[in-house]
């Protein structure tokens, strides 16, 4: 029987407590966190407190260092990831590490370029790459279920302020990324649409600065043109109330819609079928980085495809 992968963690804020630890504990037969670090010590021994974590460390440099350490996951502010990233690698530690991978465009390629030499495999924690609806979608698409797709919309809108979990966070107000909440939690609705078309062909799009409370941009509205012909909209606003799924697909057989938690297959008959992930996103994602890591299984998800979907978000931009 194959022992628990032993994580150490960077980062233990509002992501570690709310997204990961659940993850962790619905695999705890699989994983453990053995060590946590922090900028501030005493978040560090709160969240070892919570998870039960054996050791509290001050630096990630102290510990990349533990033999005790099979593999990292960082979560840090988008611009701290990058040299963390490279610390863990050259420490032959495998590393998960947030989204988006970098700060910039530029900042991904200057990252990718620079992790060639390693060997130690390194996993970008997109959760929307794992959904199970989302691999649901794909294998529709691929089986030619909605026949030829003709038109894609694709929305991400919330109102984003104080009542909001990630709002006060004080790092997403700074400007040490590039595109405000639009990168931020627009790269998951990337994710999706690349994955499940391809990067457009062609990206024709305005921005726009409406709450002032929140980094700029706060919205982006685009036209797409996919390489297969198919016609699509994006819409990312950060400062509205919207209720609805995050991509709608219209094709010459069926639609399809994607929601948080289900996709939703229509056919032009009116016959519908609904698919419900049997898993949350989170405990695929750390379930996958315990097999590349342990079992040497291949990336299902490669930092060169989390650069394109950077790659989307910054055609979005500018």
């Amino acid at each position: 029987m194959t022992r628990k992968l032993r994580l150490g963690l960077i980062g233990t804020g509002i992501a570690a407590r709310e997204l990961y630890l659940p993850a962790f504990q619905r695999l705890n037969r699989r994983i453990e966190v053995v060590a946590c670090a922090n900028r501030t010590r005493s978040k560090a021994e709160a969240f070892a407190k919570l998870a039960r974590v054996p050791k509290v460390v001050d630096t990630a440099e102290e510990l990349l260092a533990l033999p005790e350490v099979d593999a990292v996951v960082v979560s840090l502010p988008i611009d701290k990831q990058p040299e963390l990233v490279l610390a863990a690698l050259g420490a032959k530690k495998p590393v998960l590490s947030e989204k988006p991978l970098a700060p910039s465009l530029a900042a991904g390629e200057a990252l990718l370029k620079a992790t060639r030499r390693f060997k130690t495999p390194w996993l970008v924690g997109e959760n929307y790459a794992f959904m199970p609806h989302v691999l649901k979608l794909r294998e529709w698409l691929a089986a030619n279920r909605l026949g030829e797709v003709r038109w894609v919309e694709a929305v991400q809108a919330t109102n984003m302020n104080s009542k909001n979990r990630y709002f006060n966070t004080a790092w997403r107000h700074q400007a040490g990324f590039d595109g405000g909440f639009v990168a931020d939690g627009g790269v998951h609705l990337a994710n999706v649409v690349r994955s499940c078309f391809g990067l457009p062909k062609s990206v024709q799009s305005v921005t726009a600065h409406f709450n002032r409370k929140l980094p700029a941009p706060d919205t982006a509205v685009a036209a797409l043109r996919f390489a297969s012909g198919a016609l699509g909209t994006w819409t990312s606003c950060f400062c509205v109330r919207y209720s609805g799924p995050m991509l709608r697909v219209y094709g010459s057989r069926a639609n399809a819609e994607l929601y948080y938690d289900e996709a939703r297959l229509e056919t032009q008959s009116g016959k519908q079928r609904v698919f419900q992930a049997p898993i949350d996103s989170f405990s695929a994602e750390f379930s996958h980085f315990a097999d590349v890591v342990q079992k040497g299984k291949p990336l299902a998800f490669t930092p060169r495809e989390a650069l394109d979907d950077l790659r989307l978000i910054d055609s979005l931009l500018h």
